[in-house]
């Protein structure tokens, strides 16, 4: 009979001298596990997002620096308070200082900027003019100077604890998209957001800053309420009904800021009701029996059918005013562009540009009576001084130049559109020191 086999087992002494080899190996398979971790969530997220996405004061009006107090100092149910720490201990922001009136100062030490455009991999390629060949970096170096203080340059870790534990939507159009790429870059030296988005529709997008626990928003409404492009050349706006964005979904952002402008110059037929009663650049036979109304009425109703459709949210509301473009040489479909090189202090809004922004005033004034907590992000008279801020040709190859338009209504990242942060984060602590006073 075969005999069974049988296992020889080795002193159990000799198998401790391999227990040091198994230990290094088990930290370095953990160390491998982070590292594609990180990896999976950030740097497919930075080479990826943005480069998948499409693209899209002087005046006689009355500043709206008194709209910068808030009627209602309620807390959003969600804020976490944060004490000044010492983190924000060198930031200062002054209660009786009109940030938005001031002028930009030329800034030799300004080759520390916040960010490039290869340090900053989250930028949109149809404003990295850098990418594509704008010669000259002077537009980089200049800084907005309030008349009666100083605004603080933009300070990423102390924007990050006041907002801890909230989370924002950027609400409206291309320009809303322009500054939240602005704020992801300014906040890239120190932390990078996770993509949490539920689709893959690239107007409306989710992103987490875990150490944080603070979320961004982008929410694709260009004309606040709803709307649709209904062929031969016109819009459909319907300025009583506001679409998706306003939705109870909207209870889970502690702050919206609100953007819509430039769309408002495209050819429109008005509805309220379901009917078509007015339009805009008129042109018959769509519209021959339509009356023709000014930008103004028609943006003024679109905002007041936005802000009633927000009377139930308890959440912080800025609205971030018109930004001008600067065609010059003919409009943006006929030659116009928009070469300069420095900034222009006699640079002026005129005509439905100015309509634009002082209805979105108005319209602000009015909701502000109303007792809710809203906030104007006045970035008007600081833009319209900077018609060397956009990427005009700078924003395609330059093979693609010939059959592409000049781009003078988006903003160069980096660029002066990083003041709109800037100011946004100074009223952040500015409303964060309201809320600590009153114990709210």
């Amino acid at each position: 009979m075969k005999p069974h086999a049988t296992v020889q087992l080795l002193p159990w002494r000799s198998y401790l001298k391999h227990f040091p080899n198994l230990l290094s190996l088990f930290a370095f398979l953990l160390s491998l596990l982070a590292l594609l971790r990180y990896s999976y969530r950030h740097l497919p997220f930075q080479f990826n997002f943005y480069s998948s996405l499409s693209p899209q004061s002087l005046s006689p009006f009355p500043s709206p620096s008194s709209v910068l107090t808030s009627s209602d100092s309620s807390s959003p149910s969600s804020a976490v308070t944060v004490s000044v720490s010492s983190i924000g201990a060198n930031y200062r922001a002054e209660e009786d200082c009109d940030i938005f009136k001031g002028e930009w100062v030329l800034d030799s030490a300004a080759e520390d900027y916040y960010y490039t455009n290869t340090s900053c991999r989250m930028i949109q390629d149809h404003q990295n003019c850098m990418k594509h060949g704008r010669p000259d970096v002077d537009f980089l170096r200049w800084r907005w100077r309030p008349d009666d203080c100083e605004l603080p340059r933009f300070d990423p870790r102390w924007f990050l604890e006041l907002v801890r534990g909230t989370s924002v939507a950027f609400v409206g159009d291309s320009l809303a998209r322009n500054q939240m790429q602005s704020l992801l870059c300014l906040l890239s030296t120190v932390a990078h957001p996770e993509d949490i988005s539920s689709s893959n529709d690239t107007q409306d997008r989710r992103l987490f800053y875990g150490d944080y626990n603070f979320t961004v928003a982008i929410l694709w409404t260009p004309f606040l309420v709803k709307s649709y492009d209904a062929g031969g050349g016109y819009t459909h706006v319907f300025l009583d009904e506001v679409d998706e964005w306003a939705g109870r979904h909207l209870a889970a952002f502690d702050y919206l800021i609100l953007s819509s402008g430039t769309w408002w110059t495209r050819p429109c037929i008005y509805f309220k009701n379901r009917e078509p009663f007015a339009c805009n650049y008129c042109r018959p036979p769509a519209a021959a029996n339509l009356t023709r109304i000014g930008l103004y009425e028609a943006n003024g109703a679109a905002f007041r059918a936005a802000l009633d459709a927000l009377r139930w949210y308890k959440g912080a509301v800025f609205l971030r005013t018109f930004s001008p473009s600067h065609f010059e040489g003919g409009p943006w479909n006929a030659g116009g562009h928009c070469d300069r090189r420095q900034p222009e202090a006699g640079w002026r809004l005129e005509g439905m540009e100015l309509e634009l922004y002082g209805t979105q005033v108005e319209e602000f004034r009015k909701a502000k009576r109303e007792r809710r907590e809203i906030w104007v992000l006045d970035v008007t008279s600081a833009m319209v001084m900077r018609p060397d801020g956009h990427p005009d040709v700078h924003g395609h190859p330059p093979e693609k130049r010939v059959e592409m338009k000049h781009d003078c209504v988006h903003w160069c990242l980096p660029g002066p559109v990083d003041v709109w942060n800037e100011l946004w984060l100074y009223m952040l602590s500015l409303r964060q020191r309201r809320l600590e006073k009153t114990g709210v």
